[in-house]
């Protein structure tokens, strides 16, 4: 079997202000001391010696949670980048106020979530569910078929860990999920021989792990 761990990011000051981040990397996505506590919180529930290697978001907050994670192993721990672990691209509305966008876009978010509906990201020039999935999904089954029995560590964000987990599922613009909460895991199963994929855990803080 291949597990797959998956960490958000810990609370960003966009996080705070309730900025849409998308792929924004500038000083406002970046984590506040409250995130790194997250983060180091997740960490003391974490036996890293059981992870073969961890694969990061290359903006700047998943390097910063991930330079955490790695605190005392990061000698001994293969780390790579990955491009297709960044956010979802939200267009026009990247870096602006959720609040502002639902007064004049209400038919645009979720009622209960509060999230932008499948339907809306690409109307804003940014990415589909699908497209963030078919990237993710290539990912999956590199590391599937790469590393077959490993436990991997990936560090990325939000939606991109909602919809690899919808993905588990079978699942593509679904609404049942909301994003995982930050420094959360999300732990998903895929058996090399047969592809079948489990997802174990969702948005797991130190109490659920």
């Amino acid at each position: 079997m291949t597990t797959i761990d998956w960490v958000r990011h810990g609370q960003t000051h966009a996080n705070v202000s309730h900025m849409i981040q998308g792929q924004l990397d500038t000083a406002v996505t970046l984590m506040t001391s409250t995130g790194e506590r997250q983060v180091q919180d997740l960490l003391a529930h974490l036996e890293m010696t059981d992870y073969n290697r961890i694969v990061v978001s290359p903006l700047q907050r998943t390097r910063q949670t991930a330079a955490i994670l790695t605190t005392g192993s990061a000698d001994t721990l293969p780390l790579t980048l990955d491009q297709r672990l960044v956010e979802g691209d939200y267009g026009d509305w990247t870096g602006q106020s959720t609040a502002e966008l639902q007064k004049r876009y209400p038919d645009a978010f979720d009622p209960l979530t509060h999230e932008v509906l499948p339907d809306w990201l690409p109307r804003t020039g940014g990415e589909s569910y699908r497209q963030i999935q078919a990237r993710v999904g290539q990912l999956v089954a590199e590391l599937v078929v790469d590393h077959p029995y490993e436990h991997i560590l990936v560090v990325s964000h939000g939606l991109t860990i909602k919809l690899a987990a919808l993905l588990m599922l079978g699942l593509g613009t679904s609404q049942a999920l909301p994003e995982p909460r930050n420094a959360s895991l999300t732990r998903m199963t895929v058996d090399p021989a047969t592809g079948h994929r489990y997802l174990r855990g969702y948005s797991l803080t130190r109490l659920g792990l």
